[in-house]
């Protein structure tokens, strides 16, 4: 049970005046009693010592030279009375030597008890006294003997009844019990007040501190006095405003590292010797997944053993990611690591791309420069027969209309990658060049049954390369009829307040649907066997693509394998 300071201190206050009370009660009351006590004890003595000589001079006459037993014994009576005046009403009891009452001046008054075993020490010549409660009231009882020759004749117990000394004490102590009480009250009151002006600064230093602790460093401490306290307070406002410095210069530069974090396009990761994560920045949170993180891990270990630099490349079904792990020492006995990660996904997939794109360029080249040398070969041993020789030639120049399409377009494609290509806008009319390019190719379509017809209505003319235009457009229908078997191709042209949408729409064989995202890749082909036979080398998309983009339009495809094709082409005017 948790105890305020304020209740300890009317603790201890109650406490140390209750120790003070009994200290009194006992130095006081107690001791008082005895002292009362004492002093009757030493007012009877000296009474007995009077008596005694009374009672010698009334013994020791002229007709009596001698005081025996006899005597005292007769006259008991007389001796119990003088005595009793003597000594201001004292009640007198008188014994013979055997113990047996001659005589008591108080015979009216109350009964006392018949033994009295202190009469032993008397006998015997000795002096002797005893507080004894008798009926609810002490009495004090003196015995001593009357030895007028040195022989003891008689005793004599003084009886002084106790009551008014001891109504005198219980008075004393109702009066201490009272002011006890009031003690006790006026302690409590002003402890009451003092702990109050004790405990509310310090009350004002716990509602400070715990508002530090919850980072507000604003609520100051006002405390007017001058004495140690308000001393406390001026330094704890001290304290919490260099630690509010502090923490704001703390903050400063940790967000001057945060900012250097996140503007790295790295990933960084910094773990302390537990393996827990001290620092990270948004690249990194990207970056990694479960696959990495457990691989982190792994490499953490290796780099605490090896206690060196290590550079990994971590391959996820995901991402791949090149990780240079260094050591870091952040304590003696704990040491951390930093890790910076690299998302080389992009730069493998470019890789990927760039290896199939010089596979597919050297298998495009082998195939048109195998013909061209075997049939050289014919040539050179048969080339005296005109058959052989006009078909060698036929073949030879197909081979190199082969090579210089796909030089032509390796140009073209090369050039729509540069970023200093500029195409060259026009105000062009899209329907007139739309008709006439779909007049060029009606002749090609016609070879495979396929009617090509046109939706192209009178529309305002756009700003556009009419060249580079027309090359993507022949592109799209070369390959739709390339790959439609008979039925017909749809040209369509619509034209909207910012965009104007070219749509080429066939009935051929479609495109898979996981296929979709690989066909503007150069030299990909659905059916690569059909694509080669027709003269295709794959890059005619790629190169389309290029054109609509740096017209600043989009190109898209929607298929449906065995229905057809849509392709919708929008530039912006």
């Amino acid at each position: 049970m948790k105890i305020s300071l304020r209740h300890k201190i009317l603790a201890t206050n109650l406490i140390v005046l209750i120790l003070a009370f009994l200290v009194i009660y006992i130095a006081v009351v107690d001791r008082l009693s005895t002292v009362n006590e004492n002093m009757l004890v030493e007012n009877l003595k000296h009474q007995a010592e009077v008596s005694i000589i009374s009672v010698k001079q009334s013994l020791l006459t002229g007709e009596h030279p001698s005081a025996t037993e006899k005597d005292f014994n007769a006259h008991a009576d007389d001796f119990a009375s003088k005595l009793s005046r003597e000594s201001a009403g004292t009640r007198v009891l008188l014994f013979s030597t055997s113990k047996a009452l001659l005589a008591d001046s108080g015979s009216g008054e109350e009964s006392l008890q018949k033994e009295f075993p202190e009469l032993n020490e008397v006998i015997k010549g000795n002096r002797t006294y005893v507080a004894r409660q008798h009926e609810g009231i002490r009495h004090l009882y003196f015995a001593f003997p009357v030895m007028p020759s040195g022989k003891v004749i008689g005793e004599v117990m003084f009886v002084y009844p106790m009551r008014e000394m001891d109504n005198s004490t219980r008075t004393i102590q109702v009066l201490f019990l009272i002011s006890f009480a009031a003690g006790i009250a006026i302690v409590l009151i002003v402890s009451i007040l003092l702990t109050y002006r004790i405990t509310k600064p310090i009350l004002s230093l716990k509602e400070s501190a715990v508002e530090i602790a919850k980072g507000n460093f604003k609520n100051k401490i006002r405390i007017p006095s001058s004495d140690e306290v308000g001393d406390l307070a001026k330094t704890f406002n001290t304290m919490s405003s260099e630690i509010e410095n502090r923490i704001d210069i703390i903050n400063i530069e940790k967000s001057k590292l945060n900012s250097v974090l996140e503007s790295m396009g790295e990933g960084v990761i910094a773990l302390d010797g537990s393996n827990q994560i001290i620092a990270i920045n948004n690249t990194a949170k990207k970056a990694v997944n479960n696959e990495i993180e457990s691989e982190i891990r792994k490499i953490a270990e290796k780099v605490r053993q090896s206690k060196s630099r290590t550079v990994v490349e971590v391959n996820s079904s995901e991402k791949n990611i090149l990780i240079c792990a260094t050591p870091l020492v952040l304590d003696h006995d704990q040491d951390g690591i930093v890790f910076i990660l690299n998302d080389i996904t992009e730069l493998r997939l470019l890789q990927e791309k760039q290896r199939q794109f010089f596979t597919n360029v050297s298998h495009e080249l082998k195939t048109p420069l195998t013909t061209i040398l075997g049939y050289i070969d014919l040539l050179k041993n048969k080339g005296i027969d005109k058959a052989v020789f006009q078909t060698s030639v036929n073949y030879l120049e197909d081979a190199g209309d082969r090579l210089l399409r796909l030089v032509n377009d390796l140009i073209d494609l090369s050039c729509l990658n540069k970023y200093e290509f500029e195409i060259e806008p026009k105000s062009t009319d899209l329907s007139a060049l739309i008709n006439e390019i779909a007049g060029q190719m009606s002749l090609k379509a016609q070879k495979f049954n396929i009617k090509i017809t046109t939706s192209l209505p009178q529309l305002p003319e756009v700003l556009v390369d009419p060249a580079r235009i027309k090359q993507a457009v022949v592109n799209i229908l070369d390959n739709a009829i390339k790959y439609s078997s008979g039925g017909k191709i749809l040209i369509s042209l619509t034209q909207s307040h910012t965009q104007a949408t070219l749509t080429v729409e066939d009935n051929g064989c479609g495109i898979p649907p996981d296929t979709l995202d690989k066909i503007f890749e150069p030299f990909y082909r659905i059916d690569k066997a059909r694509s080669r036979n027709l003269g295709g080398n794959g890059l005619g998309l790629a190169i389309t693509k290029e054109i609509v983009e740096k017209h600043g339009g989009t190109i898209t495809i929607q298929s449906t394998e065995g229905k057809g094709t849509k392709v919708s082409i929008m530039l912006p005017i």
